[in-house]
């Protein structure tokens, strides 16, 4: 006989559990990393006003990213 939605679907856990996945939380942590160490960078070179800007926003994101783990340490 063919096989049935159990199958095909206890099928598709097994591939699924084998590729990495990352929680919301992971992600989080690794762009707030990658924004912390781009804004390192930024801060060696020389001033001018796009790095400025950028630096803005990175540190607007890192605050962002920052508060959403504070809040999901709560959950």
């Amino acid at each position: 006989m063919g096989l049935g939605w159990g199958d095909f679907f206890g099928g598709i856990g097994k591939i699924l559990d084998k590729i990495p996945l990352q929680g919301r939380k992971e992600r989080w942590k690794n762009e707030l990393e990658t924004l912390t160490k781009e804004r390192a960078t930024l801060m060696h070179g020389t001033a001018d006003a796009k790095k400025a800007k950028r630096v803005i926003a990175i540190e607007s994101r890192i605050e962002y990213l920052n508060q959403l783990l504070k809040n999901s340490a709560t959950d």
